[in-house]
C-alpha cells in the first residue's frame, strides 16, 4: 500500500518488495492506494501510507533520513522511514529477514530462499545507522541496485574536494589576470597551481564567492574545498611561516596544514554573521595531513576528511604488521583532540595503482570501522577503484564494510559463515579456506608496497599460491557435483578468473626477472586477452557483467609493468640478444648526506663503507626496510661481459627506476633516465625502460662495475624506490641501431 502521491524511493521500495516476493514464492502482490486494499489480504503499508505514530519511535533513535521503523502484526505490516530512503531500507530489512541476500550486484550476487510461503515474525523494529553518511566511491548515492540494498546513503553533504573557489578553471584564470598575488609564489613567480593562502585578499574573495553562491542562513550546511591535487604550493615567507615547521615524515617535507587552516579560519570569520553554521570540509591528505602547529587553532566548523593516500591501503589500524595504519590512528586522535564538530573518513578499499588481484580486507574493516566510529568519525566515503569494483577478486570487503557502516556492532563471524554457506553451497569448505588464506596473506605479511608490488612477497614465490589454486579446483569439483545448483559453479568460476589473472601476472614477472622475455611476453599477451574477456565489473545500466575500458586491470599494467616486458622482448628476441644479465641483488648504500659523488662512490672496484645486499626486481624498498626513506641511494654490481662481444655495440638497459638514475660503468659516466617521457610524477622516465650506450665503457672478457645513483624524493608509489625492474647488457642485431 502506497500513499496517493508516492515519492521515488517509496515506489522503488514497493517494486523491490513485489519483485523479491515473486522470486521467493511465485506470488505477485498488487500495489494499491490506501482506499483500494483487496479484501482478505494482509496489507503492507509503505512510507507515508504507514502508521504515522511510528515516526516517534524512529526519531527516538536519531534524525538520520535512513532510519526506519518496521512493525509486523497479524493484521498488517507497516514500514515507515524518516524519509523515502528510510522506507526503502526498511523494505530491505524485511526481505533480509525472509532470507534474501545481496552479496554482489546482479543475479549472480543475489541469494534467494525457495519457499511457497513467506513468513515473518511479529515485531516492532527500529533501526538507525551508525554512520550518518555512507558512500562507496565511485558510486555517490543510494539508488537502484546493490548500493541501495546495502543501505548506503544517509544525510547528504559535501565530503570534501580539490580546489578553492574561485581559483580553479576559467574563473581562476580571470582572477589570476587581475590578482596574481592571490596565487602561489613558485621559484619567484606567481603561478596558477595553488593559492597564496596567507594573502588576506585571497580569503576575502573566497568569502565573497560563497556569499554569491549561497543565501544567508542559520541552517547547517557544508562546502567542500581544498588545495588542488598535486604539488605547486606557495613558497612565500608568509605561507611558510604559517606552516610552523611541522614535518610530515610520509611526504618527507614540511606539512602545509597550517596555512590552509589559517585560510579557512579567516573565511569562516568573515562569514560568521550570515552563515553561523557553515562547515568547510577538506581532505586531510598528502602534504596537509599532519595537524596544524599549536599556534593555529582550527575553527570547530572545519571538518577534516581523512584520505591517507600516502599510507598502507590494505591493512587496518590495529594490525601490528602496519606501522602506517598505527600512525593513521594517531593522526585521527590528534585531530579529534582539536575538538572539531565532525570528522570524516575518505579512505581506500583498494591498493590504488594495483591491477586488482585477489584479496580481502575483512580484518581491516571489522576493526577499523568500529574504531573510526569510536574516534568520532560520523561520515565514511571510501574510494574503491576507478571504472568499477573488481568483484571477481574481492566479493567480500565491500559487503562487510557496508554492513559495519550501517551497524558497527555487526557480528562479522556470523556474517562470514552465512556468506560461505549461502553463496557457495556444496563448495562452502574450500571457499572458506580460500578466503581465509587470502585474508592471512594480506593481514600477516610484514611489508606493504603500493601498486601490485604488494603481491610479490605475498604470492609470487610463496607456497600459498599453489594452495589457493588447489582450493579453487576443489571448490569447482564440489560445485559441479550431481544435484548442485549451477549458480554455485558460476560463482566459483567467477573467482577463478580473478585468480587466473594474478597467476598470469606473477608468471610474467618471474619470467621477466630471469630474463626470459619470450615467456614473459607470452604471459603478458595471455593476461591482456583474459582481461578483455573478464566479467569482473557489474555494468548496472546494462544489467550485465563485463569490463569497462580504461579500468585499472589494463591501465595500471601499462603504467608499471607492460613496457619493461615489451622493451625487453624487443631487445632480446625481436632485434637483438642478451649479452649479460645483472643479478637481482646489488650492493646498496643510502646517501642521506649526499656525499656519494665527492666520495667517489661511482669508482670501479671494491669499496668500503658498509654496503649491504639489496634486491631490485623481486622486492621493493618497503619489503627491505626502506618504506619511509626518501633521498639518494647507490647501487653497485660487478658483471662479466663475454669477450665474444668485443667490437659490437653494447647497451645497458634498465627496465625501470624510481625515480632519477645516474649511471656509471667502470667509472665512466653514461647518462641518466631523464630523457624518456611519460613517467610517473617526479621526473620524466620514472618506472620506464631506458638504454644507455656502454660500448666504450665495458671491458669484454673482463670484470665490469656498474654503479647507479638514484634520487627518490617524490612519492611515486607507497614504498617503492630505486631500481624496480631487471637490468642487462644487450646488443642490437643492427650495429647502426640507436635509441629513439
Amino acid at each position: 500500500v502506497l500513499p496517493a502521491q508516492p515519492a521515488t524511493q517509496e515506489q522503488q521500495a514497493a517494486g523491490e518488495l513485489v519483485e523479491h516476493l515473486r522470486l521467493i514464492s511465485g506470488a505477485v502482490l498488487p500495489v494499491v492506494a490506501a482506499d483500494a486494499i483487496p479484501a482478505g489480504l494482509t496489507p503492507v503499508f509503505l512510507g507515508t501510507a504507514a502508521d504515522a505514530a511510528l515516526d516517534a519511535a524512529a526519531r527516538a533513535a536519531g534524525d538520520n533520513p535512513s532510519s526506519f521503523a518496521l512493525r509486523v502484526t497479524p493484521a498488517r505490516i507497516d514500514i515507515r522511514g524518516l524519509s523515502d530512503e528510510g522506507t526503502l531500507f526498511g523494505v530491505y530489512e524485511l526481505l533480509e529477514q525472509l532470507g534474501v541476500r545481496w552479496y554482489a550486484p546482479g543475479d549472480l550476487g543475489r541469494v534467494l530462499p525457495a519457499a511457497p510461503t513467506a513468513a515473518v515474525a511479529a515485531q516492532e523494529t527500529v533501526q538507525a545507522p551508525s554512520m550518518e553518511l555512507r558512500l562507496l566511491q565511485p558510486w555517490q548515492s543510494a539508488t537502484t541496485g546493490w548500493i541501495a540494498r546495502q543501505r548506503l546513503g544517509g544525510k547528504r553533504r559535501s565530503t570534501g574536494g580539490h580546489g578553492i573557489p574561485p581559483y580553479t578553471g576559467a574563473a581562476g584564470k580571470r582572477v589570476f589576470r587581475e590578482h596574481p598575488e592571490y596565487f602561489a609564489l613558485i621559484g619567484g613567480t606567481r603561478q596558477l597551481r595553488q593559492i597564496c593562502a596567507s594573502n588576506p585578499g585571497a580569503a576575502e574573495l573566497t568569502a565573497q564567492t560563497l556569499r554569491k553562491n549561497h543565501a544567508p542562513t542559520t541552517e547547517k550546511f557544508y562546502v567542500g574545498m581544498g588545495p588542488n591535487d598535486g604539488g605547486g604550493y606557495c613558497e612565500c615567507p608568509d605561507c611558510q611561516a604559517l606552516d610552523g615547521g611541522v614535518f610530515d615524515p610520509f611526504a618527507d617535507r614540511i606539512a602545509h596544514t597550517g596555512r590552509y587552516i589559517a585560510f579557512y579560519n579567516r573565511v569562516l570569520d568573515l562569514l560568521e554573521k550570515d552563515y553561523p553554521n557553515l562547515h568547510i570540509v577538506w581532505y586531510v591528505y598528502a602534504s596537509h595531513m599532519m595537524p596544524p602547529p599549536e599556534a593555529i587553532k582550527p575553527n570547530p566548523r572545519i571538518v577534516g576528511a581523512f584520505a591517507p593516500i600516502n599510507m598502507d591501503r590494505l591493512r587496518g589500524m590495529d594490525n601490528p604488521m602496519s606501522p602506517d595504519r598505527h600512525t593513521l590512528r594517531w593522526l585521527i586522535e590528534a585531530w579529534s583532540a582539536l575538538k572539531p564538530n565532525e570528522l570524516y573518513y575518505r579512505g581506500y578499499y583498494n591498493n590504488l595503482a594495483c591491477v586488482q588481484f585477489p584479496k580481502t580486507q575483512i580484518d581491516r574493516v571489522r576493526t577499523e570501522i568500529p574504531a573510526l566510529h569510536s574516534l568520532g568519525v560520523n561520515v565514511m566515503r571510501v574510494e574503491c577503484i576507478g571504472g568499477g569494483f573488481m568483484w571477481d577478486t574481492d566479493p567480500l570487503t565491500l559487503y562487510v564494510a557496508a554492513r559495519l557502516m550501517w551497524n558497527t556492532q555487526t557480528d562479522v563471524d556470523a556474517l562470514l559463515g552465512e556468506f560461505y554457506r549461502l553463496f557457495y553451497g556444496p563448495a562452502e569448505a574450500p571457499m572458506r579456506n580460500y578466503f581465509e588464506q587470502l585474508e592471512a596473506a594480506v593481514r600477516d605479511t610484514p611489508w606493504c608496497t603500493g601498486s601490485s608490488y604488494a603481491y610479490f612477497p605475498m604470492f609470487m614465490d610463496h607456497p600459498r599460491r599453489d594452495e589457493l589454486r588447489g582450493l579453487l579446483e576443489q571448490a569447482a569439483a564440489l560445485a559441479a557435483a550431481p544435484g548442485a545448483a549451477p549458480v554455485y559453479g558460476e560463482r566459483v568460476a567467477w573467482l577463478r578468473q580473478g585468480y587466473e589473472r594474478m597467476d598470469l601476472f606473477l608468471d610474467m614477472i618471474l619470467a621477466r626477472n630471469r630474463f626470459d622475455f619470450k615467456q614473459a611476453h607470452d604471459k603478458l599477451q595471455a593476461y591482456i586477452a583474459l582481461s578483455e574477456s573478464l566479467s569482473s565489473v557489474y555494468i548496472e545500466g546494462e544489467g550485465r557483467w563485463g569490463m569497462r575500458k580504461g579500468g585499472g586491470v589494463i591501465s595500471y599494467l601499462n603504467r608499471f609493468y607492460r613496457l619493461p616486458v615489451e622493451s625487453g622482448h624487443a631487445r632480446t628476441v625481436d632485434m637483438g640478444r642478451l649479452v649479460a644479465p645483472l643479478a637481482d641483488e646489488w650492493l646498496f648504500l643510502i646517501d642521506p648526506a649526499e656525499i656519494g659523488e665527492i666520495g667517489g662512490w661511482h669508482r670501479p672496484g671494491e669499496l668500503g663503507g658498509g654496503w649491504q645486499p639489496m634486491k631490485t626486481s623481486s622486492r621493493s624498498w618497503s619489503d627491505q626496510g626502506l618504506h619511509y626513506y626518501k633521498g639518494i641511494a647507490w647501487y653497485r654490481q660487478k658483471v662479466a661481459v663475454p669477450e665474444t662481444f668485443k667490437g659490437r655495440p653494447v647497451y645497458l638497459w634498465f627496465g625501470g627506476v624510481d625515480e632519477l638514475a645516474s649511471v656509471w660503468v667502470n667509472g665512466q659516466y653514461l647518462g641518466t633516465n631523464r630523457e624518456p617521457v611519460g613517467g610517473l610524477p617526479g621526473v620524466p622516465g620514472t618506472f620506464r625502460p631506458f638504454d644507455l650506450d656502454a660500448s666504450g665503457a665495458i671491458v669484454p672478457g673482463g670484470e665490469n662495475w656498474v654503479v647507479v645513483r638514484v634520487v627518490n624524493k617524490a612519492m611515486n608509489e607507497v614504498g617503492t624506490g630505486g631500481i624496480v625492474a631487471p637490468v642487462m647488457f644487450w646488443t642490437p642485431n643492427d650495429p647502426a641501431w640507436k635509441p629513439e
